[in-house]
């Protein structure tokens, strides 16, 4: 008993010694952390602008929510200077009913760690769509590419830069104020506005994403910016290529996308295949007719082409049936792969046709289009199979879903019109729940997930389709959503 006693002194002891948060009080383990002083500086400077662009102006002063893009914050620590220390706070306000209501405000902390305003850029619109960072003309300042929503469905592109403001080293040994010295500097003020070196009409996409590219489309290690504009007629829509030359910021080329688009679905900027990978823009839009398009551009000796227009200036790469794949790097190669489906023969009098095989191909820098692979992809259940060559005019598919839980996926061998297809293979996607009620021995497992668990099985005396189970489990893949919503 005595050992037992001095057993529990020690661990009480060490309790004492390596958590004292086990003896607070309710209230102090519920606490909110507390906020850093360089925040509340922050936020306090924040507030004094808002009060007085209010005043000034004589309006309610509201934050502005980003729509867009992989900057949304609303506020946003960026380093603007390329030191590698993320010194510049930014934050985005409205002034509703005044000309130019969208502010962008730029602080910096000095070095007393108070912060001033730096910088502001004023737009036009109801809204800031989305915004990106960029060095764009070689001075070693990273622009703001703004992506302003001028009203439902009307868009506009600004590209601003602070390089010309007085920077702070040079207005010291100047004997000047520098506008960092100040507490806050009057919202405005002509030495803090950003110049304005881009302004133009650009579309965005339907999946919700900017119709603007930041890439090194030329490859000459600076950063262009490619505008994709619809033309709601169909037949003028436009990928316009922007960079610096001569001192500002150039339309550098331009080439139109396939006649007849009424709508862009999705714009993602990737790679050609071939030795060096240049990059290309892969634009997927919408026909009258609902058929999806794929225009490639990429540059080549000087210009920006579209490499996949027929005589006709429409794109060869059209998806029709199914539209439910999109251009995806399919075999994580790093160039993206274009989709082309083919429907699978139906044996009598199904009602269902939806099975489709998908042939990816890649473009290279010469515009030549290569096969890579062929895939079965059932996006509802989350997953796609790479098809041997062999099964080419070889097999239908239909599928089961009978039993709730548990959705069956069956490869058979087409014999023809008039003959039943011949079960060889069934892919079952079930919920771990099912995983004991539903399996039987000859299954085995493909892939587990949280939630899910991918099983398959060979049919016995079914057609001889050249794979085995490790082969399967190679071929067999689930789908990412990033692939779908990047």
């Amino acid at each position: 008993m005595e050992k037992k006693r001095t057993a529990l002194g020690l661990i009480l002891a060490v309790m004492l010694t390596v958590s004292g948060c086990l003896f607070r009080s309710p209230a102090e383990l519920y606490r909110q952390p507390e906020k850093s002083a360089g925040y509340e500086q922050l936020n306090a400077a924040i507030r004094q602008v808002k009060n007085s662009l209010g005043a000034e102006l004589g309006v309610q002063v509201e934050d502005a929510a980003i729509m867009s893009g992989d900057n949304t914050n609303t506020i946003q620590l960026q380093d603007l200077d390329g030191d590698g220390r993320r010194e510049s706070a930014l934050t985005f306000l409205r002034a509703p009913g005044v000309e130019k209501p969208m502010r962008i405000y730029i602080f910096t902390q000095d070095e007393e760690e108070a912060y001033a305003v730096t910088g502001v850029v004023e737009g036009e619109g109801s809204a800031i769509y989305a915004i990106d960072y960029a060095q764009l003309n070689g001075e070693g300042r990273k622009e703001l590419v703004v992506h302003w929503q001028i009203s439902s469905g009307a868009y506009q592109l600004g590209v601003y830069t602070f390089d010309e403001l007085l920077p702070r080293e040079s207005a010291a040994q100047n004997g000047q104020s520098s506008p960092v010295q100040e507490a806050v500097s009057p919202p405005g003020r002509a030495e803090l506005t950003a110049v304005e070196l881009l302004l133009t009409r650009c579309s965005v996409a339907a999946d919700g994403s900017s119709g603007v590219r930041l890439m090194d489309m030329d490859q000459d290690t600076r950063t262009e910016i490619a505008v994709t504009r619809l033309d709601p007629g169909g037949m003028n829509s436009t990928v316009e290529l922007y960079g610096w030359r001569n001192g500002g910021m150039r339309s550098l080329a331009s080439a139109g996308l396939s006649n007849g688009v009424t709508a862009l679905n999705r714009i993602r900027s990737n790679y050609l295949a071939g030795e060096y990978r240049p990059p290309a823009l892969y634009v997927t839009g919408t026909l009258a007719d609902n058929r999806r398009i794929i225009d490639v551009l990429a540059w080549m000796d000087g210009e920006l082409v579209n490499l996949t227009l027929d005589e006709a200036g429409v794109s060869r790469e059209v998806i029709q049936g199914y539209t439910e794949v999109i251009p995806t790097d399919i075999n994580d190669d790093y160039v993206v792969e274009l989709p082309c489906p083919t429907p699978l023969p139906v044996y009598g009098e199904s009602s269902s046709n939806n099975f489709w095989l998908i042939d990816w191909s890649q473009y290279d820098s010469r515009g030549n289009r290569n096969h890579v692979l062929t895939t079965y992809h059932n996006v509802s259940d989350g997953w796609y199979l790479e098809i041997p060559g062999s099964w080419r005019d070889q097999i239908t598919i239909s599928r089961n879903d009978q039993v709730t839980g548990l959705r069956e996926v069956i490869f058979s061998q087409w014999r023809g019109a008039d003959r039943e297809p011949k079960p060889f293979l069934s892919i079952y996607r079930l919920s771990t729940n099912r995983t004991g009620a539903g399996a039987d021995s000859s299954w085995f497992i493909l892939r587990e997930e949280e939630n899910v668990v991918y099983a398959a099985r060979f049919h016995p005396g079914g057609w001889n389709s050249g794979l085995e189970e490790m082969d399967l489990l190679e071929r067999f893949k689930t789908i990412q959503t990033s692939w779908y919503y990047e």
